[in-house]
């Protein structure tokens, strides 16, 4: 976060094509009914599950590493199956966000654990809060949806490559209220936000690379970007780990509440700041086992490893033990 905007090289005819096609995309997903929509989504999930067989292996190895023998080798790739449909759903999702309003939202979306912030916000006496959501469930509609409410919220994104479509994302994201702000080098911009109230989002489940604190995911070292736990360290704003999960038949969603962190300091900084991570892991990885099919497996979330680590015989990086060792 604390890095520069890298260059993402001149724009090109076909990328700038990209957002029109979009455009006409999301015009034709609103105009359909619901149910209609639905239906094309999930069959557009499923062509891709056919489709991309690369993709679906490289989600089978990370579960393979995540859940090491503890599901059947059919389970994993029913819970792959679905989470193609589940993409193809959130496209449409997303596509029909403008359509919502407060007045609305609660009818497929169950939000009555976003009350805790209120309790929160109150307690801190002025500190905002720091939500961590995941690349969990439905996280377009979460922000689109609390931000409806009337939250305060200050999202960070990494921007997409295409301008235009950037542009045009962050436009659908920015309708309910929620301001988005783009990751680089704003941290003392977030502490700043923090210190005077706001709710600052930010999803830390991906590969936070060479330069990310290793603490365990499933029991395996996980590289994670530490900007949250820094961020909540330096303004004594509780962590809430929260996600949008989409329930079993297809169209309602239920926030949810993993854990809520308040932040104590020992005087250890690194310390500190591991333990914090690693809670957050911690809640990931409950939030994950209650909705498997809804996190993104195809992202190569174990790539960074730490130096000098040796693969186990199945060729997965190894285990650790329960106290991060």
């Amino acid at each position: 976060m604390g890095t520069a905007r890298p260059d993402r090289g001149p724009r090109d005819l076909a990328t700038d094509r990209a957002e029109a096609l979009v455009r006409l995309l999301m015009l034709f997903f609103q105009a359909l009914p619901a149910p209609a929509a639905r239906w094309v989504g999930r069959q557009l999930g499923l062509l891709a599950w056919r489709l991309m067989k690369r993709k679906r292996k490289q989600m089978l190895r990370h579960m393979d590493l995540a859940f090491r023998g503890e599901f059947s080798r059919d389970q994993h790739e029913a819970w792959v199956r679905g989470h193609f449909e589940h993409i193809g759903l959130f496209v449409v999702e997303f596509a029909r966000l403008p359509l919502h309003s407060k007045e609305t939202i609660g009818e497929f979306c169950d939000l009555a654990e976003v009350a805790r912030f209120d309790g929160l916000l109150a307690k801190g006496n002025g500190r905002g809060l720091m939500i961590v959501p995941a690349h969990h469930g439905n996280w377009e509609l979460c922000g689109y949806a609390v931000s409806l409410l009337g939250y305060p919220l200050l999202s960070v994104a990494r921007p997409l490559d295409n301008p235009l479509l950037n542009e045009l994302v962050d436009g659908v994201r920015e309708r309910a209220g929620n301001e988005i702000i783009h990751k680089w080098q704003v941290l003392w911009t977030l502490k700043k936000q923090l210190d005077r109230g706001r709710i600052v989002t930010m999803s830390v489940d991906q590969n936070g690379g060479v330069a990310g604190t290793f603490v365990p995911l499933f029991g395996t070292l996980a590289s994670t970007v530490a900007s949250p736990a820094e961020l909540a360290l330096a303004s004594r704003a509780p962590v809430v780990v929260a996600t949008l999960n989409r329930l079993a038949d297809g169209v309602r969603h239920k926030f949810h509440v993993w854990d809520v962190i308040e932040c104590e300091k020992t005087g250890d900084h690194e310390a500190d700041r591991r333990a914090l991570l690693t809670r957050i892991n911690q809640a990931y990885e409950r939030a994950i086992r209650a909705y498997p099919e809804q996190w993104l497996w195809g992202h190569q979330r174990w790539k960074a490893r730490p130096p000098g680590e040796v693969p186990g015989p199945d060729g997965l990086p190894p285990r650790i033990v329960s106290d991060g060792t």
